[in-house]
């Protein structure tokens, strides 16, 4: 599957499976993303242990797969996450995958109902990430940065539709080696 439908694919599943809540706590949001994803890392068995101790509702792999930011993983778990820590509506999913012959995890927080250009100052208030590759179509804006979290070098992947003056979904996803 081209990489440009597998984002749009993601974008539509969000739209379609989170429920309308208004406007969602921009910092609450960067704090969810930055706690599940950055602060220690990506970690595969972590989130799933954090997941059956929080009564997260798992998600059917398949939808899992369309917000996954890479292709092929060896294995993929995701959640409708609950809780005071998670915005409502949030959905987390983890794989292993390999990229570029290495062993890599990841970590995703999809997060629905957020101003877009409210939740990136924040997230590069809270960070050091320096912007590395972006593509664009006139619906959706696809960054990759790099930085330093968890004293861990990380890949973050931020996908948010292209009207960043707007309230939308945004999928922000942590790569890091094992």
């Amino acid at each position: 599957m081209s990489h440009g439908i597998k984002i749009l694919g993601a974008t539509a599943l969000c739209l379609i499976s989170l429920p309308v809540h208004g406007s969602v706590d921009v910092e609450r949001a960067v704090e969810s993303f930055h706690s599940t994803c950055l602060a220690q890392g990506p970690d595969f068995d972590r989130t799933t242990a954090a997941a059956s101790r929080l009564g997260w509702a798992p998600m059917a792999e398949d939808a899992f797969a369309k917000l996954a930011p890479l292709d092929n993983p060896q294995a993929m778990r995701g959640w409708r996450a609950k809780g005071d820590a998670m915005p409502a509506g949030t959905l987390v999913g983890v794989t292993k995958a390999t990229l570029n012959g290495k062993a890599v995890q990841t970590c995703t927080v999809v997060i629905g109902d957020i101003h877009v250009e409210s939740f990136l100052k924040s997230f590069f208030t809270r960070t050091d990430a320096e912007k590395i590759s972006e593509e664009r179509s006139a619906m959706q804006v696809s960054r990759l940065y790099i930085l330093i979290a968890g004293d861990r070098k990380q890949f973050v992947n931020l996908k948010f539709p292209a009207a960043t003056e707007e309230e939308g979904v945004i999928v922000a996803s942590s790569i890091a080696e094992e």
